[in-house]
């Protein structure tokens, strides 16, 4: 239990050392992707971000979707048509079960924006602040 809590936390620290100019410059994109988000047109989807896991929840599911996830400078997968490592360089979250892959083309602390490699559609999503 205390590896995978030192595992964890280092995950965490490597992740929020990583830096790219997405959203507001120098800004820690992993940290700011840490939280819940909806997206802006479907209002029963959303996302969470925690450490290294991505959680979904749209309607007509009975439970949350819950992958591990990776973030990179390309696609980790191998099916998705866009994960040509010589395509525009940047921040890509693979979810290595699903196979599945978005480019994170906008983050700050209000909006992220995701394009999925799949199709090549932009998801943009409004961060859920707690009350």
């Amino acid at each position: 239990m205390k590896l995978a809590i030192f595992f964890h936390s280092a995950l965490l620290s490597f992740l929020m050392l990583q830096t790219a100019c997405v959203g507001k410059k120098n800004d820690s994109f992993p940290t700011l992707l840490q939280g819940k988000w909806q997206h802006i047109d479907d209002k029963t989807n959303f996302l969470i971000f925690e450490g290294n896991k991505r959680k979904e929840m749209a309607e007509g599911m009975e439970e949350w979707d819950v992958e591990e996830i990776i973030i990179s400078d390309h696609c980790k997968n191998n099916s998705n048509p866009g994960s040509d490592p010589n395509q525009e360089k940047g921040f890509y979250i693979s979810a290595l079960t699903s196979d599945l892959c978005w480019y994170i083309s906008f983050v700050d602390e209000e909006t992220l924006s995701l394009i999925y490699m799949g199709r090549g559609n932009t998801l943009t999503y409004k961060r859920v602040r707690q009350k």
